[in-house]
């Protein structure tokens, strides 16, 4: 009886976990990191879970960070529990009074721009880039979060932001500023005041921006194949795209001859764009928008087909990405529309 007491007590921490893992492999260690070290995402480490109570993590995982690579996760309560349990190891969930904290925004924004700004923001927007920085920006380790992003301000209660600011995280970069600055009890105050006035309705952040696009946009050119692939070559030159070999559609996969003639990619590429959207996220050189395909039908009729890469980028939950793209796919719309006629 003793031995099976034994056993049972030594078994229950491991059946807390069960699952936990499981659900963290499948939605998180591609961002996290399989050590939760971090990648893509910020570092899960154990000093950050510290901070962090049950609620805020709950609401983290539901509403993710709106405009930032932190997607929202549809997972039940039980699911999101038992991640929970995974995340925190033993560690005890700090209790934070719900009470709002009183203070002077204004005060709080002199506060902010003297101590806060150079990393996080002069829009409390974050730093540049993914969680962990890599090879295209070496200055922090991580990028700095997003202050007033709404999945944050909703998810934080305030006395967590206050006992970060003033009590820093261990192993980051998020300094003490009570011990490094001596930092009063009013400055914080006043600067969680100012941090939470960039609290909107998180709804409108939720919304799928591109439901009302077509996937696809498809142009008719009022020349022949080969005057319209000599034309979209020129005009992406003229945008400042490097243009590289034209290919046929399904060249080196097997495609029949003759038809396959009739179908043309035009490829290339603006090396600065590429970097600049890299920097932001490694994942998109895999989707970067450097092509555009024209196709002759039976009847002559050319059209140029150019995918809409905006419902690809809104997946990646950037902002910053998704206003750059926006850009990007505009240029390039400009220049087949002028390589058409």
């Amino acid at each position: 009886m003793k031995l099976k007491t034994l056993l049972v007590a030594l078994g229950l921490p491991l059946l807390s976990f069960a699952g936990g893992q499981e659900i963290y492999s499948e939605n998180c260690e591609k961002c996290h990191g399989f050590s939760r070290q971090g990648s893509l995402g910020l570092p899960l480490y154990r000093s950050t879970i510290a901070n962090h109570s049950d609620r805020y993590l709950t609401k983290t995982i539901r509403y993710g960070r709106p405009g930032r690579i932190m997607p929202a996760f549809n997972l039940s309560a039980a699911q999101t529990a038992k991640l929970i349990r995974f995340l925190r190891a033993g560690i005890k969930a700090p209790q934070y009074d719900p009470t709002p904290i009183v203070g002077d925004a204004d005060a709080g924004k002199y506060t902010y721009e003297q101590y806060c700004q150079r990393c996080h923001g002069a829009q409390l927007q974050g730093g540049e880039g993914t969680g962990k920085n890599f090879s295209w920006q070496k200055d922090r380790e991580v990028s700095p979060p997003a202050l007033a992003n709404q999945g944050f301000l909703h998810a934080a209660e305030d006395q967590m932001i206050k006992r970060i600011i003033m009590k820093g995280i261990k192993d980051t970069e998020m300094m003490s500023f009570e011990k490094e600055f001596n930092f009063t009890d009013k400055m914080a105050n006043d600067l969680v005041a100012y941090i939470r006035s960039h609290e909107k309705p998180i709804e409108q952040h939720l919304k799928s921006t591109t439901s009302e696009e077509p996937l696809v946009f498809v142009y008719e050119s009022a020349n022949d194949l080969g005057v319209t692939v000599d034309k979209l070559r020129d005009s992406a030159a003229a945008y400042n795209f490097r243009v590289y070999p034209s290919r046929t559609l399904f060249e080196g996969l097997g495609g029949i001859a003759g038809d396959d003639e009739k179908q043309v990619v035009i490829r290339f590429c603006n090396f600065k764009n590429m970097q600049k959207f890299l920097k932001l996220d490694p994942r998109l050189g895999v989707i970067l928008p450097c092509r555009v395909t024209a196709v002759e039908d039976k009847s002559g009729q050319v059209k140029v087909y150019l995918e809409n890469y905006m419902h690809a980028v809104e997946r990646f939950n950037n902002e910053q990405i998704s206003i750059d793209a926006k850009e990007l796919i505009n240029n390039m719309k400009e220049m087949v529309e002028e390589a058409v006629w």
